[in-house]
């Protein structure tokens, strides 16, 4: 979990927890579907406004205490400070493709493409 949400916050270069939670969301779909696995072990849980990762605000922390992860005030967003993380060549590959195919979208934009996936209300 560790490593593959570090690699998001450094591929994203500075990202609010709302974004890195959707392409997170994403990846662990296409991995289910390409890996047969999952990336994390943490779990969506649905609510009236979308959804959110439980678990993630704790590796957020982890990350802040450690000196890899910063408060950009004025972008709201997080910046990762530490090295990019090492991670098998067909998740960094899958997790690419994921931020690649998000990069121009909107916030909104990117929820609603988390939202109205089919995969979204198992």
């Amino acid at each position: 979990s560790l490593d593959v949400i570090s690699y998001i916050f450094n591929a994203l270069n500075c990202a609010h927890p709302f974004r890195a939670s959707r392409i997170l969301l994403l990846a662990e779909w296409r991995a289910e579907e390409r890996l047969g696995h999952r990336l994390t072990d943490l779990t969506y849980v649905k609510e009236s406004f979308g959804f959110y990762m439980e678990g993630l605000a704790e590796v957020i922390e982890y990350l802040q205490n450690r000196g890899c992860l910063e408060k950009v005030e004025e972008e709201k967003c997080l910046r990762y400070l530490c090295g990019p993380p090492e991670l098998p060549p067909d998740v960094a590959s899958l997790l690419e493709e994921i931020i690649a195919e998000t990069k121009g979208m909107s916030d909104r934009e990117l929820n609603k493409l988390v939202i109205e996936d089919p995969r979204y209300g198992r």
